[in-house]
């Protein structure tokens, strides 16, 4: 049993978006002091992990953890109702074996409730993938967001190279086309660490469905290591943590 109340719905929005394009359906994990979302892609080549602290939240209620699968592709549906006013609580209780989302505007007071079936009250426990990166750097969310979408005119392949210069290249090349972006310290990157020159490319689909909680996000922080994964990790104003890991792609 818990019971979470998150106090901006509508910023929510951008995070249920982003775990709807990896997969319908999400592990929710939740314990006294945070909160966790987890999704992996039907082809397992992606995984993202939302987490809650509980200073972000206005209320967590939970005297053990509970992990239960939920849709997320429906939660994704029900959260799109939210308001600027809404608080965002979810609320479940394993007798009924389903989970309760109220959206309550905070200004007129006015509540709405909805419920959703729980697949499965008995998840098994998630681990975050440990690797070591090579290449990390910072940035605008929004920016690199743009990043993303500009290679999507382009190809179907985003490649990230870092150089002893310190400079990231991203780049991807389509029939008669190419773009390339140079990233450097200050233009626009925040701070960038090179710890030996890295290459790897990812599928453009996949980068771009990672780029959806941009609109709630202040920066961006990108891991890689030479055909490794890349983690890509998104900071909210109030804590708030998206972690997406993506397989890259042999060339």
């Amino acid at each position: 049993m818990f019971k979470v109340s998150y106090g901006t719905a509508s910023k929510f929005k951008y995070i249920t978006q982003a775990m709807a394009k990896v997969s319908d359906e999400a592990t929710l994990e939740v314990g006294p002091d945070e909160v966790k979302f987890w999704l992996m892609s039907p082809d397992k080549t992606s995984l993202a992990i939302f987490r809650i602290p509980a200073i972000s939240l206005e209320e967590i209620e939970a005297e053990e953890e509970t992990r239960i699968i939920i849709r997320s592709d429906e939660l994704n549906k029900l959260v799109k109702r939210a308001t600027r006013n809404d608080i965002l609580t979810l609320e479940y209780d394993p007798s009924t074996v389903t989970l309760k989302l109220n959206l309550v505007d905070r200004k007129h007071e006015i509540s709405r409730g909805f419920e959703l079936t729980v697949i499965d009250t008995n998840a098994p426990e998630l681990k975050e993938p440990s690797f070591d990166t090579t290449t990390k750097f910072t940035m605008d969310a929004n920016i690199f967001k743009l990043i993303v979408q500009d290679a999507k005119v382009v190809g179907d392949v985003i490649t990230f190279e870092s150089t002893e210069n310190e400079e990231i290249i991203v780049s991807t090349r389509g029939e008669e086309k190419e773009y390339i972006w140079k990233l450097l310290r200050g233009r626009p990157l925040e701070d960038i660490e090179i710890i030996e020159p890295s290459r790897a490319s990812y599928a453009r689909s996949t980068l771009e469905a990672s780029v959806r909680p941009t609109g709630a996000a202040e920066r961006t922080r990108v891991e890689y290591a030479t055909d490794h994964p890349i983690k890509i990790e998104y900071g909210f104003p109030n804590a708030e943590r998206m972690i997406i890991y993506i397989a890259p792609t042999i060339e």
